[in-house]
């Protein structure tokens, strides 16, 4: 069989010729228990109709029978049935374009309709499309779904994929994906279609509307597909569809037909930046490919934790704003809520994943723009003119794109990369702000801080450290107290109303101001261990955060960063144009502070034996990163830069020295642990012998259970469903709880089996179906 083949009889006998003749094109993938009766309901609607008619179908190599029917379907239809066969399965995109093509080549028919073979559409809705194109002249008249019948995910994906398209290249349609389109053959003639998956309905509309074409919509039915399953959803699928519709929008630009500044964007001024950007992308994306091949995107427990707050929001018992929390801030959470609705993405990691890759590749964005903004900043070699220096650029934001610790925690649901790219997002435009003194710049500067307030509590120490640098640089610039007060207030309204909202959110929703800091799920106790030797000891402290850094970044790096930063500062002389790098610095001694103080944990192999949260030392590669990059603009200018190209590179170099990926080492460690193989095979369990029902837990430290069970989150009440935990704990089986997880682990019982354990309902009225040294799974007596 070829590629494509094409198979159809002669003329149809005794077909009516009408003006308003149809070719319905279809695609068909595993739909042998749904392509007849949909084929055969639109050829006897057609023909009671009166409308000269053909029905071509593209079997997109389907491995199941669909060809087989198809044939049969031809022979049966001599005339009436075109099938065409895709040799391999080359998605739902290309079999449209296939029966288009096909269409306008071996048929004259004035009119396209474009549907699916599923049978959730039915030809009872065409002739009310065909009488509105011709009271509304119209040359499309394109269906939307009065009620779709599909699940609440998918419907949520649709509305998330109509409001893209019809940003990225204004579609105007209110439900772009629907799979009934009647179209004048002129304007879909010619039209270059290269849409693949899912993008090829958006495209259609773009390119039909560019071209004048009048378009109408109209309601019609859809009903639940009786057999088969739907493959748009897959992860594969969106994610394909997703990188198409960008490449349509990148050909609707490169025409003309959208927005100047995507073709400015699409030909830059800073070509160098743009080649940065699409490097850090492709970084981003290998990066995630080799964690997901290796499973490591959720090994860190915290990264289930962030899915399972962000699902939570729209999946729970109680669902809403609410589930948010109040101690991990909400900002990755929200932003993940567009993804993590759909169950790949969810359970895949990917869902979180994509806002952190999101944020990797802005900060590899402004760290060059940081960087090569230094040397105009503090000032360049001598004899080269001020300016921007793209060398120093380059070499910063490949230092800090290939580092292995970055590219791992970039593929992770974790939300450290979102926070470095609004500490880098703040810095740049404080440091454009220090040398223009230009308002927007400041408020652009107010705007990422706030973001970063709402990311991480270390965003809270970046916003004191750029408020000085605003202070110090209004100061020295305008030798005037009042009009560094007006700074000072123009800034601080946008950079600190996000740590103002938090305050005021644990207030209203917990009745405690500070329960970001002080509640039940946010002491210090619960992590910070007794004895722990950075508590009390700030010289030890200093040296465990040194090593986490060093872990983090390898001994070359910092010496080039520490030379860079030394040369920096003594060129630059504190002048108010060259501060603004220096906010990057803040880190360090906080937490240094918050080691010697108690206030979080921090382990390295050298001073405690393990890593743990050694990640917070990475924070410290941005600065690492700028000021390395900054001694390349220092190097000589000779023989067409060859000398400042191989400083670059040998600056970038210097990540190769990084002592392995020690964010990573802390996670595998407990997961090869025995708590991590008895969680492991708990939540195997349950995910085996689950049936249905709500199961009381406790999240906090059972997270892993809940998300690898597969249990719906709409079905676990927990410690944050408001009112409902209180009263199945006090009666679990009144509350109608049918499942009871309990970590019985010794010296650490959860809150389920500390208010449990000693009731008598525990033991009379549910039946222990697991246990081991750590947990224990019941079921109510009586049920199965």
């Amino acid at each position: 069989m070829t590629a494509v083949e094409l198979r159809a009889g002669g003329t149809a006998p005794g077909a009516r010729t009408t003006r308003e003749g149809v070719v319905v094109v279809m695609p068909a993938y595993r739909e042998e228990e749904n392509l007849a009766a949909t084929v055969e309901d639109f050829l006897a609607t057609l023909e009671a109709a009166g409308h000269e008619h053909r029905v071509v179908v593209v079997d997109d190599g389907s491995p199941d029978a669909t060809g087989d029917i198809l044939d049969g379907l031809v022979a049966r239809q001599a005339g009436r049935v075109i099938g065409v066969h895709h040799g391999t399965n080359r998605g739902y995109g290309a079999a449209v374009r296939t029966g288009i093509a096909v269409a306008l080549e071996l048929t004259d028919l004035p009119l396209l309709l474009l549907t699916d073979s599923d049978g959730q559409f039915t030809a009872a809705d065409l002739p009310a499309l065909l009488r509105v194109r011709r009271e509304e002249r119209a040359d499309a008249v394109t269906g939307f779904r009065r009620r779709r019948a599909d699940s609440s995910a998918r419907r949520a994906s649709g509305r998330l994929w109509t409001a893209l398209s019809r940003i990225l290249l204004g579609t105007r349609s209110r439900d772009v994906d629907c799979a009934y389109k009647l179209l004048d053959r002129r304007v879909v003639e010619g039209l270059g279609l290269v849409g693949e998956a899912a993008a090829i309905d958006p495209e259609i509309l773009a390119k039909i509307r560019r071209r004048g074409a009048r378009v109408v919509e109209h309601p019609v039915d859809h009903r639940p597909r009786a057999h088969g399953r739907p493959t748009g959803a897959s992860p594969w699928v969106i994610a394909r569809s997703l990188l198409s519709l960008v490449h349509v929008y990148r050909i609707l630009v490169r025409d003309g037909y959208t927005w100047r500044w995507a073709r400015w964007a699409l030909n830059p001024r800073d070509r160098v930046l743009a080649g940065v950007t699409a490097a850090a992308v492709a970084l981003s994306a290998a990066a995630l490919a080799h964690h997901l091949r290796h499973g490591t995107v959720l090994a860190y427990n915290d990264a289930v934790s962030h899915l399972l707050i962000a699902r939570r929001v729209v999946d729970s018992p109680t669902a809403g704003a609410a589930q948010l929390g109040g101690v991990w801030l909400p900002l990755p959470h929200l932003l993940a809520l567009p993804f993590v609705w759909q169950d790949g993405l969810f359970h895949s990691g990917l869902g979180g994943t994509v806002v952190s890759m999101a944020g990797y590749a802005m900060t590899v964005r402004y760290v060059y723009l940081i960087a090569a903004g230094a040397a105009a900043a503090a000032g360049p070699a001598r004899g080269r003119p001020a300016g921007r220096d793209r060398w120093a650029g380059l070499a910063a934001a490949g230092l800090f794109a290939l580092n292995a610790n970055v590219l791992y925690l970039q593929s992770t649901p974790m939300t450290e990369l979102l926070l470095f790219a609004c500490v880098a997002a703040a810095v740049h435009h404080l440091q454009a702000w220090c040398r223009t003194g230009r308002y927007a710049r400041l408020a652009t500067a107010a705007v990422a801080t706030l973001l970063a307030t709402l990311t991480r509590y270390e965003g809270w120490l970046l916003a004191a450290a750029v408020t000085l640098v605003v202070a110090y640089v209004a100061v020295r610039r305008w030798r005037s107290y009042a009009r560094a007060e007006a700074h000072l207030v123009f800034f601080a309204l946008a950079a600190f109303s996000g740590i103002a909202a938090w305050v005021v959110w644990g207030h209203v929703i917990f009745d405690d101001a500070l329960c970001w800091y002080s509640g039940d799920y946010a002491k210090p106790s619960l992590w910070v261990m007794a004895g722990d030797a950075n508590v009390g000891a700030p010289l030890t402290a200093a040296w465990t955060y040194g090593l986490a850094v060093v872990h983090n970044l390898g001994y070359p790096t910092l010496l080039l960063a520490a030379a860079g930063l030394t040369a920096y500062v003594w060129r630059g002389r504190l002048r108010p144009a060259a501060v603004a790098p220096l906010a990057l610095l803040v880190f360090a001694p906080f937490f240094v502070y918050a080691l010697d103080t108690g206030q979080r944990p921090l382990y390295v192999p050298e001073v405690q034996g393990e890593f743990y949260n050694v990640r917070f030392g990475l924070v410290m590669a941005l600065a690492a990163a700028v000021f390395a990059g900054y001694l390349v603009s220092l190097a000589p200018d000779l023989r067409g830069g060859l000398p400042r190209a191989a400083a670059a590179a040998g600056v970038v170099a210097t990540v190769l020295a990084v002592p392995g990926t020690a964010t990573l080492a802390e996670p595998q460690r407990w997961q090869g642990g025995a708590h991590r193989r008895a969680v492991t095979g708990a939540a195997s369990w349950l995910r085996a012998h689950y049936d249905g029902g709500t199961v009381l837990m406790e999240n906090y430290g059972n997270e892993e259970i809940a998300f690898r069970a597969r249990i719906p989150i709409g079905r676990v009440v927990y410690e944050g469903s408001f009112r409902l935990w209180e009263r199945a704990l006090a009666d679990p089986a009144g509350s109608r709880v049918r499942w009871i997880y309990a970590r019985t682990l010794p010296g650490s019982p959860d809150r389920t089996w500390r208010a449990l354990r000693d009731d008598p309902r525990l033991t009379s009225g549910y039946t222990l179906l697991y246990r081991d040294a750590t947990q224990r799974v019941y079921r109510l007596a009586g049920t199965r």
